[in-house]
């Protein structure tokens, strides 16, 4: 009898280590991600890095329009305006990303949060949120106060993707302060969207607009086409745009060229995660 106490005892213990170890875990939840970048051209997509990645970017907007023709290279011999900009993802869900162009040289910082994801099979839905400040540092023409150096945005970024395939967004922005030069500050409101295809997993299509539905811009709408592949961490993006404007302060005051008129510029974007 008590072999067989002994026997029912461990018995009893062994199953109960084997039911404890074999309990089916809790499945976790990954981000939803659509776009492959955290930019399509100029706007931005609601996409954020990995916790702890960095992003370097360089990109390159000339001013020359190709209808110069073959005496200025169709715009490549210059001058061009250059960003550089280093990105960090504090959290799966948010970045901050410093940027700089040679132009009045302006310094930017930004904030991007993915706040929404709503995970449908047909359209699913990421919602994010983006805001920053700039600072042009090198002016020549005068300005009424040191604080007129300083501009502010905030944008709301809605992406889908319809079968893998063709993503859509639409960014409203709202920019403070516009015009730098103007005796009173200035505003403007834009309702920018975009449409990327995604022929390959490494090649894709793009077409981004950004029209100025209230407040101060420049001549006209920006409008931006372009192909963008995606290689080992990095993303080459080449474009013809009215605008060469690069950083979002700049850029969402207008363009001064007349795309419909053939006034459209070269430019690229590399950009590179690690």
């Amino acid at each position: 009898m008590k072999q067989v106490y002994i026997f029912t005892v461990l018995l009893s213990s062994l199953s109960f280590a084997q039911s404890s170890r074999w309990q089916r875990a809790e499945p976790v939840q990954t981000d939803l991600y659509l776009f492959h970048s955290p930019y399509v051209a100029m706007l931005p997509t609601a996409e954020t890095l990995q916790r702890g990645d960095w992003e370097f970017e360089v990109s390159h907007r000339f001013s020359t329009p190709i209808s110069e023709g073959e005496q200025t290279f169709w715009g490549m011999d210059g001058p061009a305006l250059i960003r550089l900009a280093l990105g960090y993802a504090v959290s799966d869900k948010m970045m901050i990303h410093v940027g700089r162009t040679n132009l009045q040289d302006n310094l930017e910082l930004q904030l991007k949060y993915k706040a929404i994801q709503i995970r449908q099979k047909n359209f699913p839905v990421l919602i994010g949120f983006r805001g920053g400040v700039a600072y042009n540092g090198e002016i020549y023409d005068p300005i009424k106060s040191d604080a007129r150096r300083f501009q502010y945005y905030g944008q709301v970024i809605v992406n889908t993707m319809i079968q893998d395939k063709l993503g859509f967004g639409v960014v409203p922005t709202y920019l403070y302060n516009a015009h730098i030069f103007c005796v009173d500050p200035q505003y403007s409101f834009t309702l920018g969207n975009y449409l990327q295809y995604y022929v390959s997993p490494h090649w894709s299509l793009l077409a981004e607009w950004n029209p100025t539905v209230s407040g101060w811009r420049q001549k006209y709408d920006s409008l931006t086409l372009g192909v963008e592949l995606e290689t080992g961490g990095h993303f080459f993006k080449i474009f013809l745009s009215n605008n060469d404007k690069v950083n979002t302060s700049q850029y969402s005051a207008g363009a001064d060229k007349d795309f419909a008129q053939g006034d459209f510029r070269i430019g690229f974007m590399i950009t590179r995660t690690f």
